[in-house]
């Protein structure tokens, strides 16, 4: 029993159950659900060519005009097919659906709207009104916009990811990669950089955007050999993770590269191309001559193609590794037993007796041998010069100062340089400053640009030991440096005398030994054996 007490003059309230409609509420009410859900009412009178606008919207205050002056708020770009929406609704007398832009504003930021609206007829039946709503909707359209974008850079890495596992040509790759960053970010420039031996500059590997002729040839220093700071490329290295700039010319954190200033470059995002071993291979970057700031999905989809890069190179290195492997089990073979026969044919001409031919010999020998050591525990990869060094002056270390930058040889230069430092050290213990205990050496190298590329200079400086006497005639020792130096490696050898100790610089071209190269066919850029240094 329902014991509830009605007020005998209330109305009873229109429930879904009796009628199927709820009562409609005032005007008023209406008006404070408009005004809550910010949504304004909009009639277009078609015979006066009147519109007329509620408000209700943030910064659009109601008003009256023509359809003209209701036409001109659109965006110019979507006007036409606003246009279309409205036509084909009075045509076909369906409701009117569209989403449009309001006409752009200083500060660039686009304003979304939709409309909704219904087709009033007059007596003759003839569209008379059209009578709608519409409402703020540019906080949606953003959001979906980021979806949109971030499918699209997912599915951007994705493939850049499956071609990366098949191209066996890097530079077709990071072109294709730099033109799909431009066009995914909206930027105009994007840069590869490849960090060069020394470490102390960067090459513009690869990109879009750049004058002509820059690519392959523009260098952006790291700023690692000044004290004035890091240059851009030095800083995202060192920081390990993305930098975003947002006004180039006023950021204080790092020198700005010329290559962006006379591009006019405002605004950007790099990230380092993490490398094996900690050693990075280099910086990726996009960059606009707009004010723009970069967001977290922008640097997320960057930092997932240097990744994409890193990993590519890696491959193709190894690739690379195994192939050189091969060939050399082919050819390092039978050139190994020509060295060390013209090795123990040399040695042989220029010793006095049994006892010294063996002492010369192994010890010439043990060089080679450390030196493939390093290579062949490396699974072949090129060799720190600094090891290297360590390896064969270790006997003397206490004595000796090794300092330079960052730099691996190729299995080749490695080692003809062995046998190069082994004479000259040979050489200092018998009658240099490694003779006496009071003498010094000091082996440091730089990295230099040159005419014909990047070229390893060391320096090799004895202080402290009896007064150098050049011979008249140089011995095989001497013979062997210029050799291995010259004739193998295309490099130079300057020795000076003075009273102070022995001064001697070889120079070395470097390869980038970080980026993988075309490999030469087989019979193509083989190592001269040593037997012809006995033809000399």
């Amino acid at each position: 029993m329902n014991s509830a007490v009605h007020d005998p003059h209330e109305q009873p309230a229109s429930r879904a159950g009796d009628t199927g409609q709820l009562e409609f509420p005032d005007l008023d009410s209406v008006r404070i659900a408009l005004d809550a859900g910010r949504i304004g009412v909009w009639l277009w009178d078609i015979k006066s060519n009147t519109v007329r606008w509620s408000g209700n919207v943030d910064g659009i205050p109601p008003s009256t005009g023509t359809f003209a002056s209701f036409q001109k708020d659109i965006h110019p770009e979507d006007q036409p097919e606003v246009m279309a929406a409205i036509q084909e609704s009075l045509r076909s007398g369906k409701p009117y659906h569209v989403h449009y832009r309001l006409a752009p504003r200083s500060d660039g930021d686009d304003r979304w709207f939709e409309a909704v609206a219904s087709v009033i007829s007059g007596e003759d039946g003839k569209p008379a009104r059209l009578l709608g709503i519409c409402r703020d909707v540019t906080d949606r359209q953003k959001l979906l916009r980021e979806l949109r974008v971030r499918a699209k850079q997912q599915e951007t890495v994705a493939r850049l990811g499956e071609h990366a596992l098949t191209e066996t040509d890097l530079q077709k790759l990071f072109d294709e990669t730099a033109s799909t960053i431009a066009e995914i970010l909206d930027v105009e420039f994007v840069k590869i950089l490849e960090l060069v031996p020394g470490d102390a500059e960067l090459l513009l590997r690869a990109g879009c955007g750049w004058r002509e002729g820059l690519i392959g040839t523009a260098h952006e220093s790291t700023g690692r050999d000044t004290h004035g700071g890091y240059a851009l490329g030095g800083y995202a290295l060192a920081s390990g993770g993305p930098v975003i700039i947002l006004d180039l010319k006023s950021d204080t954190r790092f020198d700005a590269p010329a290559l962006l200033l006379e591009h006019g470059i405002n605004s950007g995002v790099s990230v380092p191309i993490a490398g094996r071993d900690g050693r990075a291979y280099g910086v990726l970057g996009a960059h606009t001559a707009r004010r723009r700031r970069f967001g977290e999905y922008d640097v997320a989809f960057l930092s997932a193609i240097a990744t994409i890069i890193a990993g590519a190179i890696q491959r193709r290195q190894s690739d690379q590794r195994h192939e050189l492997m091969i060939r050399e089990l082919r050819h390092r073979s039978g050139n190994l037993f020509a060295q060390l026969l013209a090795l123990f044919s040399q040695t042989a001409r220029n010793s006095r007796n049994l006892p010294e031919l063996i002492t010369k010999y192994e010890a010439r020998v043990l060089a080679l041998a450390n030196a493939h050591r390093l290579i062949t525990e490396g699974g072949w990869r090129s060799t720190s010069i600094a090891d290297l060094l360590r390896v064969l002056l270790a006997p003397y270390l206490e004595r000796v100062t090794i300092a330079g930058p960052e730099v691996y040889l190729e299995p080749d230069p490695s080692f003809a340089l062995s046998s190069a430092v082994h004479e000259l050290a040979t050489n200092a213990s018998k009658y240099g400053s490694l003779s006496g205990v009071a003498g010094r050496l000091d082996v440091n190298w730089t990295v230099n640009r040159t005419e014909t590329g990047l070229a390893l200079a060391l320096h090799w400086s004895e202080r402290g030991g009896p007064a150098p006497k050049r011979a008249r005639k140089s011995g095989f020792g001497s013979r062997l440096i210029e050799m291995v130096i010259q004739r193998q490696l295309n490099g130079q050898v300057e020795r000076t005398f003075s009273p102070k100790g022995l001064d001697a610089r070889l120079i070395l071209p470097l390869t980038h030994e970080r980026w993988p190269q075309p490999m030469a066919q087989d019979g193509e850029g083989e190592t001269a054996p040593m037997a012809s240094f006995g033809q000399t």
